[in-house]
């Protein structure tokens, strides 16, 4: 029987020169000649296949195709594998292609070893789509065949291929379960490698390792999950996740300590306000089963807890299987969990939240849980007291100082503190300031703010706290919500009475309100003004009274008598016994204080940001509102500027086009007259060869004359009187802006609009005038010189007869006669549009001049128009968006109260929570 390991190493020669002596060759050679020389049939393809062998491992890899090639017994499709080997070793690459094409065979182990070849030619020969095609049938053929999974692995990772990587080791993790496979897996999915697949796909996989190895198991699933973390297959992943853990038979929780871990981060995740609740409705409920039902009694709390709080924010939606089992926890568990920690992490949450969608939290409240957070302090207590009961001046003994004078209308912290400062603290501002004075002019003008007074206090010093110092308990409602808000972080309450009138019905109905709004918070009495009691024996006998009328509230309250008059040095150790024995420090009592005043601040916050949401939808209204009213009111005042523009464009232009034409008008009819007049120049004995050069000179110069003296002046004064009456004009106009434009600025509370016009074309007008007149100089005129028939035959009548003085009389009559009935309407004309033609060409540029001198105002109320509507277009879109979408909004403030209400259930774990049944 032929045994394939040998044709696999081209060792089947061994067969025949086993045991025998004598070279190889040799042996072969005479097995050959005897076959060869049988009478019976024979065949020597076994012997050539043999010999083709021995020639191919000496190198003689010519002979071995010949050997090979004659092979036609069973051995025919070994012998073409081994010719393609040997042409490969010849470099004759795609001859060997070609032979290793053309086997065909049923066995396997030929096509595996046939495939394996063939592949590792194709990637030689980089031909890597070959390679693919017959790696993967190799894989098809045999995955158990030695080296195929290797190579295949090895093949796709060159090639950067993490599609057919990854899915060869899920297949070979699930098909052989061995570690080997499971470790790759684990290195792809942790290399990032599988994200192109969706989180269905590893289910399989995962559960087939859970049945061999817990261990690989944890470590795959922890894989995975961080991969898909941060995807948008996230969700999708986690869903797949409550299924496998549903189908799961779990036996030892402990195992699952790194997974609850990751349930617990994943969670805090998941509620953090980046996914809506739609998104979430279809995995938490079994996401939180899952946690639970992995989880042990050690850390089961906190899935409980969840559990429980989820359950009560969304009813029904967690099985009631799960939440019995978490009720019988968090009745049984002891809560050894850092929840301070888990509290701040949780405000500083809904913090990132807040100031990602541009939500400012109110300052008092960050101011508080920084307070909460102070370590320095031991306590913080409020000071409460009806008008009268001498607060201000148990402060001012207390610091020894007069900080304040009367009752405060604001909430003071009162610090102690080597240096003397002053702090204020409004809904988003705090102001650090020094002075006493400024402290009173602020109590007095803002008083909602929140004040903190440093300043050096023993008795504040030794026992580490703050005192609170509130208004007068009144009327006012808001006051009162403050007070009450406050008295669910303060550490205890000091509730100050006149020892002339203590405890009256007022006193005993707000202890009566404090006690059931914070029953938990230490109420103790002060009872001021003891100097006013007649002997020490009434005193007793009137704290006596105290504590039995306030026995039905507070049974084990303590009365403190104190005079605000007395040196506070002969009070200080009293009140300080006062204190350590009524509120005495306990490091772990204040932690679990400190966690249920987060918690606290945290309520408040989320309830703020909801009425931020109340404030932003009523905000986008009104600014709406406003912006509309506005921008009609700026629209009808555009078009009153614009009508003013057009107006003053119109007056001003045709005030100067009247100038003008009065003035050309009176040239118009003033030179002919001159010119007329010229004709007394006319003599009869004048020499009218030349007369009309004479003539033509002489009423040049009259003109001249006339325009330099009078034209000139006369249109100077006037054009000065319209520059003066044109700024009058223009300057009622700004006067109406200035008035609209203080109008504006009122509506708006800001210094919107100016309205200040250009009056630096008055300016440029003078100058223009100026340069005008200045450059205007009469050009003489060919009056008597043209060729015109008259003047031809005048001229030339003159040369021929001038000679004769009989003859003078009739070219004198002549003469005359022509000047003195000449109209010279060309003449007056070309005077006139020399000497005008600049001023018309300034007149020209009047309209937009006098458009510029708007130009400002125009573009402000433009601006400003342009601003309300996108005012309006941004509230409309802002209004829009909350409307369409309130679970950008809704959806996370939900989720963090599930977060809060979580804590609130751990915090009081094993403490007074009892089982629903």
């Amino acid at each position: 029987m032929i045994k394939e390991n040998q044709l696999i190493e081209k060792a089947f020669y061994k067969n025949y020169v086993q045991d025998q002596d004598g070279s190889p060759f040799h042996i072969l050679g005479h097995l050959y000649f005897n076959e060869q020389n049988q009478d019976e049939d024979y065949d020597l393809s076994y012997i050539r296949f043999a010999q083709g062998e021995l020639y191919y491992s000496s190198q003689d890899y010519e002979t071995a195709i010949f050997k090979w090639e004659n092979i036609d017994n069973e051995l025919e499709a070994w012998a073409k594998m081994n010719i393609g080997d040997a042409y490969c070793k010849l470099q004759m690459l795609s001859a060997a292609e070609d032979m290793y094409t053309s086997i065909t065979t049923d066995d396997e182990t030929l096509k595996s070893e046939v495939a394996l070849k063939l592949f590792t030619l194709y990637c030689d020969r980089q031909k890597i789509d070959n390679a693919y095609e017959t790696i993967h049938t190799a894989l098809l053929i045999n995955p158990d065949y030695p080296n195929v999974t290797r190579k295949a692995r090895e093949f796709y990772e060159e090639q950067q291929d993490h599609q057919n990587a990854v899915m060869l080791a899920v297949s070979e993790c699930i098909r052989t379960s061995k570690e080997e496979w499971y470790m790759t897996l684990i290195t792809y999915v942790k290399n990032r490698q599988t994200l192109n697949f969706s989180p269905e796909y590893f289910l399989p996989v995962l559960q087939a390792i859970y049945e061999n190895n817990k261990r690989l198991f944890i470590q795959l699933l922890e894989a995975v999950w961080f991969s898909f973390k941060g995807q948008s297959a996230y969700l999708e992943w986690l869903k797949a996740l409550n299924e496998l853990i549903r189908t799961l038979t779990i036996e030892d929780e402990k195992e699952w300590d790194s997974i609850v871990s990751i349930y617990e981060n994943t969670f805090m995740e998941l509620t953090d306000g980046t996914y809506y609740l739609r998104e979430l409705h279809h995995v938490i409920p079994e996401f939180i089963s899952a946690w639970l039902t992995l989880s042990t009694s050690k850390n089961g709390l906190h899935p409980s807890a969840t559990v429980l709080a989820w359950n009560e924010i969304f009813p029904g939606t967690v099985r009631q299987a799960i939440t019995s089992k978490a009720e019988s926890i968090i009745f049984e568990t002891e809560n050894d969990r850092n929840s301070l920690s888990d509290s701040l992490q949780l405000f500083h949450m809904i913090h990132k939240w807040a100031n990602s969608h541009s939500l400012d939290l109110n300052q008092k409240t960050k101011w508080w849980a920084e307070e909460v957070m102070n370590r320095e302090l031991w306590h913080h207590f409020l000071l409460l007291g009806q008008e009268g009961s001498g607060k201000t001046t148990f402060v001012q003994s207390l610091l020894g100082d007069k900080v304040y004078s009367g009752s405060t209308s604001s909430f003071v912290v009162l610090k102690d503190s080597d240096e003397l400062r002053y702090e204020k603290m409004t809904e988003y501002t705090q102001q650090t300031f020094y002075s006493k004075n400024d402290l009173s002019r602020m109590l007095n003008e803002e008083p909602d703010a929140l004040y903190q007074v440093f300043q050096p206090s023993i008795i504040l010093h030794e026992q580490k706290c703050a005192i609170i110092d509130t208004p007068t308990i009144g009327s006012v409602s808001s006051i009162r919500e403050d007070i009450f808000d406050t008295l669910l972080l303060v550490d205890g309450v000091f509730y100050l009475v006149d020892a002339m009138d203590p405890l009256t019905d007022q006193d005993y109905d707000l202890l009566h309100q404090i006690k059931n709004y914070a029953p938990n918070v230490k109420v103790n009495f002060i009872l001021n003004k003891v100097d006013f009691v007649a002997s020490d024996s009434d005193a007793e006998a009137l704290i006596l009274e105290m504590k039995a009328k306030i026995a039905s509230i507070y049974p084990h309250a303590e009365v403190l008598p104190y005079s605000s008059l007395h040196p506070f040095n002969q009070q200080f150790n009293q009140l300080s016994r006062f204190i350590d024995t009524n509120f005495p420090y306990d490091a772990k009592e204040k932690e679990e204080r400190r966690t249920a005043k987060v918690l606290t601040l945290i309520r408040k916050m989320i309830a703020d940001l909801l009425q931020k949401r109340v404030d932003m939808e009523k905000g986008y209204i009104h600014s709406i509102q406003w912006n509309e009213e506005i921008l009609s009111r700026l629209t009808a005042f555009s078009h009153k500027v614009s009508d003013l523009q057009s107006e003053r464009v119109e007056s001003i232009a045709k005030a100067y086009r009247s100038l003008l034409s009065a003035c050309r008008s009176e040239l118009e009819e003033t030179i002919p007259k001159l010119l007329k007049d010229s004709s007394e120049q006319l003599k009869e004995d004048s020499d009218f060869k030349t007369i009309h050069l004479t003539l033509n000179e002489y009423m040049n110069n009259k003109i001249k004359e006339y325009v330099e003296e009078n034209v000139l002046p006369t249109i100077v004064n006037q054009l000065e009187t319209w520059v003066s009456a044109s700024h009058d004009e223009l300057l009622q106009n700004q006067s109406f802006l200035i008035e609209m434009s203080d109008t504006f600025n009122d509506i708006y509370q800001e210094d919107k609009l100016s309205l200040t016009c250009q009056f630096a074309i008055l300016d440029d007008w003078k100058r223009d005038i100026d340069r005008m007149t200045a450059r205007i100089f009469y050009e003489n005129e060919n009056i008597l010189l043209k060729n015109k028939p008259t003047q031809m035959l005048l001229k030339g009548a003159g040369k021929l007869l001038g000679a004769f003085n009989q003859n003078n009389q009739v070219l004198y009559q002549q003469y005359k006669k022509y000047i003195e009935n000449e109209p010279y309407a060309e003449t007056t004309k070309a005077i006139s549009d020399k000497l005008f033609m600049p001023f018309e060409l300034f007149e020209k540029g009047l309209k937009k001049d006098i458009e510029s001198f708007f130009t400002g105002p125009i573009r402000e109320v433009k601006e400003t128009i342009e601003e309300a509507e996108q005012n309006i277009e941004d509230g409309k879109e802002g209004l829009s968006n909350m409307k369409a979408n309130p679970e950008v909004f809704y959806d996370p403030l939900k989720l963090f109260e599930v977060n809060l209400l979580q804590q609130e259930f751990m915090l009081q774990a094993h403490k007074d929570y009892t089982k629903t049944y």
